[in-house]
């Protein structure tokens, strides 16, 4: 189907600007950095919440087939909770000078422990809490770096791009493990699969015929 004349195909936001030099040209890599953060925060836990959604409810807290890992899928989005309140949100704070909380801050070992203490009787509503509660950590996030001065953002001693980068990495692993259950649940692993009575490939006659 054809747009009508004069039509707008895409938003300002994504057309291009003129021809560029190189794939990595335009603005200043820090400044695109920064802005992608934010709009990665402002989008809270939609990305979390589709992929965990693909699934069916009774599926979130159940343990995957075994190819397909050890954690269920709530598990997983309850490590990025964890993670994000008790150890980045207070990274931050610290990083833009306020005082650190002692009783959010988990050090690596309690997330350890944290994570060990996992309950695979969890409920519905226990599940929208640690969406909700994910989805506050990172609205917070969002309040403060958005309030953060620029050199805040440029200093190495705080490195918040890089803090951020790294947390967005982490959540996309995870989202990665999340939609591999999603899609792979029903079906067989290559491995489980049966194979076939008959040679199927010319080199396995000939290796029957040895």
């Amino acid at each position: 189907m054809k747009p009508g004349q004069g039509a707008p195909i895409l938003d300002p936001s994504v057309e291009a600007e003129g021809p560029a030099p190189d794939l990595c040209s335009g603005r200043a890599q820090n400044v695109v950095t920064r802005a992608r953060i934010m709009a990665w925060l402002a989008e809270g836990v939609r990305e979390v919440t589709w992929a965990l959604c693909s699934l069916p409810r009774e599926r979130w807290a159940a343990e995957p087939p075994v190819h397909l890992g050890s954690w269920p899928a709530l598990r997983h989005l309850r490590h990025l909770a964890l993670r994000e309140t008790h150890q980045v949100l207070p990274q931050v704070r610290q990083a833009l000078g306020e005082s650190p909380s002692t009783a959010a801050a988990y050090s690596s070992l309690e997330l350890e422990q944290a994570d060990a203490a996992w309950d695979a009787t969890l409920t519905l509503e226990s599940a929208e809490a640690i969406v909700r509660g994910l989805g506050e950590t990172r609205y917070e996030l969002l309040q403060r770096l958005e309030a953060a001065p620029d050199d805040a953002w440029q200093q190495p001693a705080t490195d918040l791009a890089g803090l951020m980068l790294s947390v967005h990495q982490h959540e996309m692993e995870h989202l990665a493990a999340i939609w591999k259950i999603a899609l792979s649940w029903d079906r067989v692993d290559v491995d489980e699969a049966p194979r076939p009575s008959v040679p199927l490939h010319p080199a396995d006659r000939l290796e029957e015929s040895h």
